[in-house]
């Protein structure tokens, strides 16, 4: 299979994800978020572009997945891009879905999504939204849509019946720590469960939010070039501070009686397995 494929080809302990394929419709990603992971290993990333014969091959590699299984869009780019709009790669894709088995974990931060809502009542889905900063979202995430534009899409789904999850993420110390929490609070009502991950170091993308963010740059350079620790192929804060970031909001989920998971924190007290994802969700 050349584009749908076995999700994490590194097979990472880190991960607590249920087994699933992944497919990205797109190259790269054009909502250039700084803190952006995929930049360290996709050339030009920022200057996203579509798959060859995209749909010829798609056709082909879908015949190769067993019925039922899970399918995640997309875990190195936004399926619903600005790219999205012109080229409908993944509307296409949604559309083989109907009237099958299969099911579909949608992870986007675009409203764009809202465009195909007559298709996710067709089929087995969960959408998951990421939200990382209000204060900081046109800094951090300059071609994604709004922080408002969000909210009103995990609105509109949620009223549309479609299970929904929110991934805060990723919690970057002195930027969002704090305002995670009203986050949390605006969007409690919206969705089911919860997925949180800290910042996870990588060179390129630590300079990008150093550029933006120079007055952090003491503080990302204690807390992860000198305090932090190597784990897989990025640089993490020391377990004890991604406990304590992690716990407070834990602690609110719970009062808010959601589900809760984290993603790659090797932190047994917040896994659950299996769960991590939001994908659980399509079966309720």
């Amino acid at each position: 299979m050349l584009y749908l494929k076995l999700f994490d080809p590194w097979r990472s302990s880190l991960c607590t994800c249920p087994p699933k394929y992944s497919l990205n419709p797109y190259t790269g990603c054009g909502h250039r978020c700084l803190y952006c992971y995929a930049t360290s290993f996709i050339k030009d990333f920022y200057f996203p572009r579509i798959k060859k014969n995209f749909l010829k091959i798609i056709e082909s590699d879908f015949k190769k997945v067993p019925e039922g299984s899970l399918i995640s869009l997309s875990n190195s780019s936004d399926p619903y891009q600005p790219l999205e709009k012109k080229y409908k790669f993944t509307r296409k894709f949604l559309e083989m879905l109907e009237n099958t088995s299969y099911r579909v974990l949608i992870i986007t931060k675009s409203n764009l999504i809202l465009r195909d809502l007559d298709i996710l009542k067709k089929i087995k889905c969960a959408v998951s939204i990421t939200i990382t900063s209000k204060k900081f979202c046109f800094l951090l995430e300059p071609g994604a849509p709004t922080y408002e534009e969000r909210i009103n899409t995990l609105k509109i789904l949620s009223q549309e019946k479609i299970p929904t999850c929110v991934r805060l993420d990723p919690i970057i110390p002195g930027i969002n720590e704090e305002e995670i929490l009203e986050i949390l609070e605006e969007v409690s009502q919206f969705v089911k469960h919860v997925i949180v991950s800290t910042y996870k170091a990588k060179p390129d993308s630590l300079n990008r939010l150093i550029n933006a963010f120079p007055q952090y740059q003491e503080l990302w350079r204690k807390l992860y070039l000198t305090e932090g620790q190597k784990i897989g192929r990025a640089i993490y804060l020391k377990d004890k501070t991604r406990y304590v970031l992690i716990n407070r909001i834990y602690q609110k989920v719970r009062s808010y009686n959601l589900s809760f998971a984290t993603c790659r924190e090797a932190l047994k007290d917040f896994e659950n397995p299996q769960k991590c994802d939001g994908s659980f969700l399509i079966n309720i």
